[in-house]
């Protein structure tokens, strides 16, 4: 009964996870800013507050940006050089999660660099899915000029909130030593992967 208590609790803790991850709604923001080729503008603007914003290597705004045809469109200006930079902000209690980005074509030779990795677009139009790492909310977006990149997805995550296993109780209310998402109690950790130590979540690498 004790274990399934357990187990029940990690199921919930990872459902409220979920639940702290919100995504964005491209079609509920306005677009402002610097304008650029092919009606795009330099910022966009959301009703909460989050903002994207593309640069070019000297930090000046460039128009790159729109929305069309039910799709948030990164674009290769033709007048500034490539690498476009894209700086995300997000509002007051939240933190990026990941997005997600698609070639318009798979003849379109682009990638994307994030974080000191690049993530190739070319000869696909599969979701390219980047996690964001703490602190880095810019992305460099190469390729030819002229050519589009679908955003088709900008995750969230709202701060203060719980993002992980949080912690585990027995039914007596005192916390176990070690124990592996199975729910198994387990003498000491041997591999990677997450663990609940004295009910905490410990991630170890």
């Amino acid at each position: 009964m004790k274990k399934f208590t357990l187990i029940f609790s990690l199921m919930l803790a990872m459902f409220t996870t979920a639940m702290a991850q919100e995504s964005v709604d491209f079609s509920t923001g306005t677009f402002d800013g610097q304008w650029g080729d092919k009606e795009t503008l330099s910022m966009w603007t959301d009703t909460n507050g989050l903002q994207i914003v593309s640069t070019d290597a000297n930090g000046n705004e460039v128009g790159s940006m729109k929305y069309y045809n039910n799709k948030f469109t990164l674009y290769i200006n033709e007048n500034v050089a490539t690498p476009i930079k894209y700086t995300i902000t997000v509002p007051e209690g939240y933190s990026l999660t990941e997005m997600k980005l698609k070639n318009s074509t798979k003849s379109h030779n682009a990638h994307i660099d994030y974080d000191l990795r690049s993530y190739s677009l070319y000869n696909t139009t599969a979701e390219q899915t980047i996690k964001f790492v703490e602190g880095e909310n810019a992305f460099y977006l190469y390729g030819q000029v002229g050519r589009t990149i679908y955003l088709t997805s900008l995750t969230i995550t709202k701060t203060g909130e719980e993002t992980g296993i949080g912690e585990v109780k027995s039914e007596n209310g005192e916390f176990k030593a070690i124990y592996d998402l199975t729910g198994r109690q387990i003498n000491e950790i041997t591999k990677a992967g997450i663990y609940i130590v004295n009910g905490k979540k410990v991630l170890v690498k």
